[in-house]
């Protein structure tokens, strides 16, 4: 009986991590956004236009993730992303803006990085995540006049916000399609940031493709005595292993 246990002990060991390794997955992503700028922003008495004033436009932009769940039901599954928003344009404000006018160049940078924590409440064909969003920028906007002055105005957007997290997805029962849609918020005194998509992925064994639409809203007053209240949106396309 000793050797009979002996022998089979490597199997039960096999047979136990295997199981557990079903519990733990993840994915790894990369997409394409195409998005551009509307809103404007305001120092003192003068407001310029995103759009009209800094002839914004949608543009090329990129994010990547990758997301770590696990079975342990204390900590929270983890999804890491960076998104790369770096645009320059040129345009014409009319009116002095930070002590800049006529003939510019603008670029605006709101890149960021997410840690996402969460939990999953629902896991079938309804899936439904709760958790929170730390939200990182790294960016900036710098207006630079193109004329003989080159006068330049600087705004710094080095925020960290922890926004409330929640996504949901509907798995068509028998099929490898999937359509959902998540949303990172927070508002407080007057300033608000969001961050949401709606999307539709396609399985293809362990790889997926994915199309959709994301919008990123931000109302900040007074950075550096600048306002801003600025939208960002348009559809992406992502592809990537899901495991």
């Amino acid at each position: 009986m000793n050797k009979v246990t002996k022998l089979l002990a490597p199997i039960a060991l096999l047979t136990s991590v295997g199981a557990h390794a079903d519990f733990i997955g993840g994915s790894i992503e990369a997409a394409y956004w195409h998005a551009g700028a509307e809103g404007d922003a305001t120092f003192g008495p003068v407001t310029i236009d995103a759009e009209d004033d800094l002839n914004f436009s949608n543009d090329s932009n990129f994010e990547v993730a990758i997301t770590l769940e696990h079975p342990v039901p204390l900590i929270p599954n983890v999804r890491l992303k960076y998104t790369d928003i770096d645009q320059t344009e040129d345009g014409t404000i009319t009116t002095v803006f930070d002590g800049v006018a006529g003939s510019v160049e603008t670029n605006l940078n709101l890149s960021h990085t997410d840690l996402i924590l969460y939990y999953e409440i629902l896991d079938n064909w309804v899936s439904v995540d709760i958790g929170i969003d730390i939200k990182a920028f790294d960016g900036q906007l710098e207006i630079t006049e193109t004329g003989l002055t080159q006068g330049v105005s600087t705004t710094d957007i080095d925020e960290i916000l922890p926004l409330a997290y929640a996504s949901a997805e509907f798995e068509l029962p028998f099929t490898d399609l999937s359509f959902g849609a998540e949303l990172s918020a927070i508002s407080y005194s007057g300033d608000s940031i969001y961050d949401g998509k709606v999307r539709f992925r396609q399985g293809f064994s362990l790889a997926f493709v994915e199309l959709g639409y994301r919008q990123m809203g931000l109302k900040v007053d007074d950075i550096d005595n600048v306002d801003f209240d600025v939208t960002f949106g348009g559809v992406y396309l992502s592809t990537g292993l899901d495991f």
